[in-house]
């Protein structure tokens, strides 16, 4: 409870918790004793302690009916600065922001050949860094298994690396900063979590179609699960059936049905799952038998989450976001009757910047648990 642990963290952890609550929205003094449960005169001691190092500032009065309005207090926006980096196979995408959220410089880059070296991860922060006043933190999304204690990231196909990347221990070295580094899908589902409503937000799984690869972001219970090495959620490494070692992934992947597609004698010049379900809709004998495969790979995955997870949700992310209502129908189907419960499926929300504002929150919520 906010009353107990204020009061018994040290004074590092009780300024980071009035910052935090001041990052939300503008407050006073005496809305903060109230939030927390304490004296006032710990709260005055401790906003004071923030003024004087420039984090806070007083801003203007707040309304009031009788009496003298009380100051409120808000975090400086340009105490410091955030940096995001967004990894996948198409290449990279960086951001700083400042306190408030405000955007201070951008940056891009196409992958090489392909594939996307840890060096240029670290060179793109580099050359973001140094238009960026104060950096506090970074955080980086990849498409990969990142261990939660190490930040190492393996089984990183998609970025064409084939063994362990000590991928934090390489920023740290370099920048002196806090460094978050977080699997991209698990952001995803962060991202849709916060406009879920309350029974979703609890049992919700997010299902990541991506170019090589197929992840989940799994939330059980109200938390995110990452597992023992960091690798829940990879659904697209478990097999089609006990027969079929195929794996989910290798088969339905936007590559593997581009793939397949081409073999069929079709061109295929847009997104794999936009062209497969055309061409299916107009009649084409080899896109129809492809699409009841895909789908029925579907349903294959969303039955093995459903008997393990029981989820309210499952949103579809990444090029599966094609799907339709009939398409989300008919991976159910095969379904019902032979599970207790069936969760809802749809699309998840368009949002090119889901990973990068995700990894920034994180990277906050990191810096803000380390004290300040």
């Amino acid at each position: 409870m906010p009353r107990a642990t204020l009061a018994l963290a040290d004074r590092r952890m009780q300024r980071a918790r009035i910052v935090g609550a001041l990052h939300e929205q503008r407050k006073s003094r005496t809305d903060l004793v109230e939030q927390f449960g304490v004296s006032s005169s710990l709260i005055t001691r401790l906003v004071r302690s923030l003024l004087d190092d420039g984090m806070l500032r007083e801003v203007g009065a707040q309304a009031q009916a009788i009496g003298r309005p009380p100051v409120r207090l808000e975090v400086v926006r340009d105490y410091g600065a955030l940096l995001s980096v967004s990894c996948t196979s198409e290449g990279l995408r960086a951001r700083s922001v400042n306190l408030h959220g405000g955007v201070i410089a951008e940056s891009s880059a196409p992958a090489a050949s392909g594939a996307v070296s840890p060096e240029a991860i670290v060179d793109r922060v580099a050359e973001l860094a140094a238009r960026t006043p104060r950096l506090l933190g970074i955080g980086v999304a990849v498409p990969g298994v990142v261990d939660a204690e190490t930040g190492s990231v393996s089984a990183a196909p998609d970025l064409g690396w084939a063994t362990e990347v000590p991928l934090r221990a390489m920023l740290r070295e370099r920048f002196g900063v806090v460094v978050t580094i977080d699997n991209d899908v698990n952001l995803m589902m962060a991202s849709e979590r916060r406009v879920l409503d309350r029974r979703a937000s609890r049992n919700a799984v997010y299902l990541y179609l991506g170019e090589r690869g197929i992840g989940a972001g799994v939330i059980a219970g109200g938390r995110l699960i990452e597992g023992d090495h960091g690798a829940a959620g990879e659904i697209g490494l478990f097999p089609l059936s006990a027969t079929d070692r195929t794996d989910f992934e290798d088969a339905t992947s936007t590559i593997a049905i581009a793939a397949r597609l081409e073999a069929a004698g079709h061109e295929v010049a847009e997104p794999a799952v936009e062209r497969l379900l055309a061409l299916a809709d107009a009649g084409d004998p080899a896109a129809r038998r492809l699409r009841s495969e895909v789908l029925a790979s579907f349903s294959h995955a969303i039955a093995v989450i459903t008997a393990i997870l029981d989820p309210h949700v499952i949103l579809l992310g990444g090029h599966a976001r094609a799907f339709r209502a009939a398409e989300h129908a008919e991976m159910l189907d095969p379904l019902r009757g032979g599970l207790p419960f069936l969760p809802e499926v749809r699309a998840a929300r368009s949002n090119p910047d889901a990973v990068l504002d995700s990894a920034l929150n994180r990277c906050w919520q990191q810096l803000l648990a380390g004290g300040l």
